[in-house]
């Protein structure tokens, strides 16, 4: 069997251990919670996962289009960009890819070199992209914090709720706040 035969014919294995993979790396209880639920609504990061990283294999390994890949990464990237995640760890569910995919190629027996090259080639197209539109985020993500900071709304969203200030001795500090504002 061929590397890209195997590609197609066991993608559900791939697809749901990837998923898994890329889920892990939240932290233990939310990873246990975005695997099980399947709601887009009760679960958005768990449905939102799935559906782009499914919507990648298709685009990389069917359909052979990697230049179509911008559109399923861009909410991942996201989530991911406004996460505590630093580059690498978004950029290594990309790599967590060849993992999955080889611990596949190990119970199927198949050994392709060209298909792996192939398949490299694919891969690393998606984590550079993955970290272009991370950098992008994360770049926007600080312009934005940096406009809040200058026009001063940061007080408001930084500070909390403003009950929370007059509770106990901070009745002090919040009365300064609001003269300051």
């Amino acid at each position: 069997m061929q590397l890209d035969e195997l590609l197609i014919e066991n993608k559900g294995e791939i697809l749901n251990g990837w998923v898994d993979q890329v889920l892990a790396s939240y932290p233990e209880d939310a990873a246990r919670i975005f695997k099980k639920g399947t709601d887009r609504f009760a679960n958005p990061i768990g449905s939102a996962v799935k559906k782009s990283l499914w919507e990648i294999y298709v685009l990389l390994f069917e359909k052979d289009e990697p230049e179509q890949i911008i559109s399923p990464l861009e909410q991942l990237v996201q989530l991911r960009a406004v996460q505590t995640f630093s580059p690498s760890e978004a950029v290594g569910m990309a790599y967590v890819l060849k993992y999955v995919v080889k611990d596949e190629c190990r119970k199927e027996k198949v050994d392709d070199q060209e298909g792996w090259f192939s398949f490299d080639q694919k891969v690393d197209t998606l984590a550079y992209t993955l970290f272009d539109m991370f950098m992008q985020c994360r770049e926007r993500l600080y312009q934005v914090r940096l406009a809040e900071f200058k026009s001063g709304n940061n007080i408001a969203t930084d500070g909390g709720c403003p009950s929370k200030a007059m509770d106990g001795n901070n009745a002090e500090k919040a009365e300064l706040k609001t003269l300051n504002s």
